[in-house]
């Protein structure tokens, strides 16, 4: 489904209602309940798409339903504690979260990207904050559903799903009130830097497929801009550039650099 700022504009309003203590319970049972229609769609789709699930061979429909299913309860769980915690969040300044959204763009997984209609549904992250903190949520739970999976002990050695994340708990719980923690002020500039300097590393190629991909341009056009055989070959470099950052920044920013390439 297509997540605009409509949609979370909606999404938005009845988290506050499903929130208010001093609403009628009818009035926040059905603010829930219009919630889960909205929400519920775009987690599942979320999950059929998840680059942890597929990678650790776990892209099924009923995983994905699985994690829908404890997601929905996550939300639902200790009168909705953790939409509270999300309502309660202090927004990041202007700039920031697209700061944030830039670095989470240079390792995003490239599936439909050369999607017209993907590239239509996306929206910038920064103008859908209730979207990010959902998908943050999701990426906890999936974890969580390949180590249910697999075994507590099955992902550790495989590079799609280490990110020396937690099993999902209560201070994992606290921590999505938020937005990720690298999202302070100071640290966010000095992260930034870093990885832009970091890049500056790269052989030339690979940093200027990453800038392009950065700036939302095709395989394709990578490849006759740098003057590659083909699309394939971009893509080969941008994923190698991914490599890098991963193994660079992900233990320090698993929110962000967590998921293999």
């Amino acid at each position: 489904m297509r997540w605009d700022v409509a949609t979370e504009t909606a999404c938005e309003a009845l988290v506050a209602i499903v929130c208010d203590d001093g609403r009628a319970r009818e009035a926040r049972e059905q603010a829930w309940r219009e919630l889960l229609a909205r929400v519920a769609p775009a987690i599942e789709s979320w999950s059929r798409r998840s680059p942890i699930l597929r990678q650790a061979g776990l892209a099924t429909p009923d995983d994905a339903r699985a994690v829908l299913v404890a997601v929905l309860e996550r939300l639902a769980d200790d009168d909705f504690a953790n939409l509270r915690r999300y309502l309660a969040r202090r927004p990041p300044p202007p700039g920031q979260a697209d700061a944030v959204d830039a670095l989470a763009r240079l390792v995003e997984d490239d599936g439909g990207r050369d999607d017209p209609a993907a590239e239509e549904a996306a929206d910038p992250m920064s103008s859908t904050p209730l979207q990010a903190w959902l998908r943050t949520l999701v990426r906890y739970v999936e974890r969580d559903q390949v180590r249910r999976r697999l075994g507590s002990g099955a992902d550790r050695g495989k590079r799609s799903v280490t990110t020396d994340a937690a099993p999902f708990d209560t201070d994992a719980a606290a921590a999505l009130g938020h937005r990720p923690p690298v999202t302070d002020a100071l640290a966010i500039a000095a992260i930034v830097a870093e990885v832009r300097g970091y890049m500056a590393t790269f052989p030339a190629p690979m940093r200027e497929a990453l800038e392009l991909w950065l700036d939302e341009t095709s395989f394709d056009e990578i490849a006759a801009r740098l003057g590659l055989e083909d699309a394939r070959r971009a893509r080969a470099l941008v994923r190698a550039g991914q490599a890098r950052l991963r193994e660079r920044f992900r233990d320090r920013m698993p929110a962000i650099f967590g998921e293999a390439a």
